[in-house]
């Protein structure tokens, strides 16, 4: 039975193999770890897992405020093992995630996802999410 609960250190090699697989992100097993440590000790961002018993899948929100609206949490990472998907995990994270941002007075959830992944915005829609606009992801790394 699929359950969900916070992320715990020793999930970190389930969790870079998710990266990988599911979302191409070919990110270092220690460095996962590392920033696991960061979030978990970070005020308001959460990571849960989904377990059955091993890590399905896990989801990762923070807060998000600015001058111009009400309270968001920002959704920064939905992501499923493939051999998982379509099976009610991503469903289950969500709402775990929603909340876990009810309760800490948000007034939504935002995110942002890649064009080019199709079936996340379809998922995102059926569970409600609307295109609010369409932005360009800029970064500028400095290490």
């Amino acid at each position: 039975m699929i359950s969900v609960r916070p992320v715990r250190l020793s999930d970190a090699p389930s969790i870079c193999d998710i990266n990988r697989s599911a979302l191409g992100y070919d990110f270092p097993l220690a460095d996962t770890r590392a920033q696991l440590e960061r979030i978990i000790k970070a005020p308001n961002v959460v990571l849960f897992v989904a377990v059955d018993p091993e890590v399905l899948g896990y989801i990762q929100l923070s807060d998000y405020e600015n001058t111009y609206h009400r309270p968001l949490k920002n959704l920064i990472t939905l992501a499923t093992a493939p051999s998982h998907q379509r099976r009610g995990v991503g469903k289950r994270l969500l709402a775990a995630g929603e909340e876990w941002a009810r309760a800490d007075g948000a007034c939504g959830v935002r995110l942002v996802t890649g064009h080019n992944r199709v079936d996340a915005r379809e998922f995102y829609a059926a569970h409600g999410y609307e295109v609010r606009k369409e932005q360009t992801n800029l970064i500028k790394w400095w290490a």
